[in-house]
C-alpha cells in the first residue's frame, strides 16, 4: 500500500535542478530552503532522481551509474564543506552559476574540493564507522575508482589479472593504490555526511524523501566488476545480452541502454543476496522507492550485445515472486512503488496485487483514449501514485504546445468541463491530479510553475542535451505557489 497516512502531495525535482554557485544544485542551503518551501505549501514528500554517481560517456544520467550503492560527489556542497571544518572559504573557487547544469565542471570542482578536504583530514573514529559498516560495497567502489583513474579504461579493459581480480593482483593493487583509495573513502564519508543531515532535515519538517532505484547498471561499474558472475557476461567480461525495451510511445526502434543483464540464475543460489542489500541500503537513504522499469523483474527485453538497437530482442521471465519473498522475509514489507508505466502484462499486475506495491497513473498518458485506461483519472484508485508527467515527460505545458492531439484537447475539455488554454493548462493539469482519489500526487515542480518544453528534464532515447535543467532562485518565491497550497489544501492533502 501507498506508506503514507492519509491523502498527501508531493513535488518531483532532483537535487541538481536546485540553485547553486557551482554548476549543479548541490546538498547546501538551498536544499534546505526547498525543503522549508514544501513545508510552506502543505507538501509532505520531495521525490528526487537517483544520488548514485553520474558519468560523462552516459551522457550524466543518473539511471546509468557506475555503482548501486556509492553517492554522486556532485552533489557535494562546497559550502557546506567549509561550514563543517573540512575546507576553508579560501579553499573554494570562484563561483559560478548557469541556466543549465554544467555537470563536467560541477564534478571537477567537488572532486578537487574533496581531495583538499582529504589532505587536510585526520582520520577520526566517524569516518572508521562509516568505513567499516559500509566496507561491504565501499571497499570495491574505492579500488574501481582508483583503477579506473589510473588506466583511464573502463575495467573490462584492464590488466587480465585484475578484470579477473585475481587476488594477489587485487591486493597490491590496495597497497599501491592506498593514498588514491582513502581518498575516494573520504568523497564517499562528506556525501553520506551531507545526505543523512539533509535527509533528517527533511523528517524534522515532515517531509518524507520519495527516492528512485535504477532496475540495471552501467557495464562499467564496480558491482559488475566486483560481482560478474551475477551478471550475463562472456569470458572477456563483455555482455551476452542487454538491457532495453521494445518500440513503443517513445521511440518506432526502441530503446537501447546497454546495461548488462542480471543472471538471475546465479541470484537466486546466493539467496538474492546482492538485491536485498540493494534495498536495505536504499531505505537508508531514503523513505519510499521507486523501482524504476519494474516490469523487468517480472520479464525483462533481452537484447543480443551486437545489435544497434532494441527491436531484435525477446522477452526473457525474470525473478519476480521468488525475488519478492526473499526481499520481504528479510526487510520485511518495505514501501515500494512500481515505475509501471507503458506495455504492462497482466503477470506484472498480479505481482504488484500479491505484494500490495503501488504503482503510477500519469495523466498525460490518459487523455487520447481514456477508455479503459487506468491514466485517465476516473480509474484511479487510492493505491496508486499519480503525476501530472514525470522525468521523461514533456512538461505539462509542453505536451500542450507540441505533442497534444485534437482527441486528447477535447478529451481534457470533457475533463475539465470547459475549454483550456496554454496560460492555465499546467493549474488545469495539476487540479485534476491533486482532485483525485490517489492518496499520494506528486508534481513536477516545473508543472507548478507552469514552465514549457525548455524546462524538460529528459528525452528518452536522446543521449544529448538531458537532465540539465534548473530553476531560477526567484522560483521558489513564485506567486502559483500560495495558489499550489491553496488546491493542495483544498484536496484535503497535508
Amino acid at each position: 500500500m501507498i506508506p503514507v497516512d492519509g491523502r498527501k502531495s508531493g513535488v518531483l525535482l532532483h537535487i541538481t535542478s536546485l540553485p547553486s554557485p557551482w554548476g549543479v544544485g548541490d546538498m547546501g542551503s538551498q536544499s534546505y530552503r526547498f525543503i522549508d518551501l514544501l513545508k510552506e505549501c502543505n507538501q509532505s514528500v520531495w521525490q528526487i532522481l537517483p544520488l548514485n554517481p553520474t558519468e560523462e560517456i552516459y551522457g550524466f544520467s543518473p539511471y546509468s551509474s557506475i555503482s548501486a550503492f556509492a553517492g554522486n560527489v556532485m552533489l557535494i556542497s562546497p559550502m557546506a564543506m567549509v561550514e563543517e571544518g573540512f575546507l576553508t572559504e579560501g579553499d573554494l573557487p570562484p563561483s559560478f552559476n548557469g541556466l543549465t547544469a554544467n555537470f563536467r565542471d560541477a564534478i571537477n570542482i567537488r572532486q578537487d574540493l574533496s581531495y583538499k578536504g582529504y589532505c587536510k583530514f585526520t582520520p577520526d573514529d566517524d569516518f572508521r564507522r562509516f568505513c567499516e559498516e559500509n566496507s561491504w560495497w565501499l571497499e570495491d567502489y574505492a579500488l574501481y575508482k582508483a583503477l579506473k583513474s589510473h588506466y583511464k579504461l573502463p575495467w573490462y579493459e584492464w590488466p587480465d589479472e585484475l578484470k579477473s581480480r585475481q587476488p594477489q593482483a587485487i591486493e597490491m593493487a590496495r597497497k599501491k593504490f592506498a593514498n588514491e583509495i582513502m581518498a575516494e573513502k573520504f568523497a564517499q564519508y562528506i556525501f553520506y555526511r551531507q545526505w543523512d543531515r539533509l535527509h533528517l532535515y527533511a523528517k524534522s519538517k515532515g517531509i518524507s524523501v520519495f527516492g528512485d532505484m535504477p532496475l540495471y547498471l552501467a557495464h562499467d561499474s564496480a558491482d559488475v566488476w566486483a560481482n560478474r558472475e551475477m551478471f550475463c557476461l562472456d569470458e572477456r567480461g563483455m555482455p551476452t545480452h542487454v538491457a532495453g525495451v521494445p518500440p513503443d510511445y517513445f521511440s518506432v526502434t526502441g530503446q537501447y541502454w546497454g546495461n548488462p543483464l542480471y543472471n538471475w540464475d546465479a541470484m537466486e543460489k546466493h539467496g538474492f543476496e546482492w538485491w536485498i542489500r540493494r534495498l536495505a541500503h536504499a531505505f537508508r537513504l531514503y523513505d519510499m522507492v521507486r523501482i524504476d522499469h519494474f516490469r523487468g523483474l517480472v520479464a525483462y527485453w533481452a537484447i543480443p550485445s551486437q545489435e544497434s538497437t532494441a527491436v531484435n530482442g525477446r522477452w526473457v521471465k525474470g525473478p519476480a515472486n521468488k525475488l519478492f519473498n526473499a526481499i520481504i522475509n528479510r526487510l520485511g514489507n518495505v514501501p515500494i512503488v512500481a515505475e509501471d508505466l507503458g506495455q504492462i502484462t497482466q503477470d506484472v499486475r498480479q505481482l504488484m496485487d500479491a505484494f500490495h506495491i503501488p504503482g503510477m497513473r500519469v495523466i498525460l498518458f490518459g487523455l487520447d483514449n481514456p477508455k479503459q485506461n487506468l491514466h485517465a483519472p476516473f480509474y484511479y484508485t487510492e493505491n496508486c501514485v499519480a503525476y501530472t508527467g514525470t522525468q521523461d515527460n514533456n512538461t505539462a505545458l509542453g505536451w500542450f504546445l507540441e505533442e497534444a492531439s485534437s482527441a486528447a484537447v477535447k478529451n481534457l475539455k470533457l475533463f475539465l468541463g470547459r475549454k483550456t488554454e496554454a496560460n492555465c493548462v499546467s493549474r488545469d493539469m495539476v487540479r485534476l491530479v491533486e482532485l483525485s482519489v490517489a492518496k499520494l500526487v506528486i508534481i513536477p515542480f516545473q508543472d507548478i510553475l507552469g514552465l514549457g518544453p525548455e524546462a524538460r528534464m529528459n528525452r528518452p532515447a536522446s543521449k544529448d542535451g538531458n537532465w540539465q535543467w534548473r530553476m531560477h532562485e526567484d522560483m521558489m518565491r513564485a506567486p502559483v505557489l500560495k495558489w499550489f497550497k491553496g488546491i493542495t489544501m483544498f484536496a484535503d492533502r497535508g
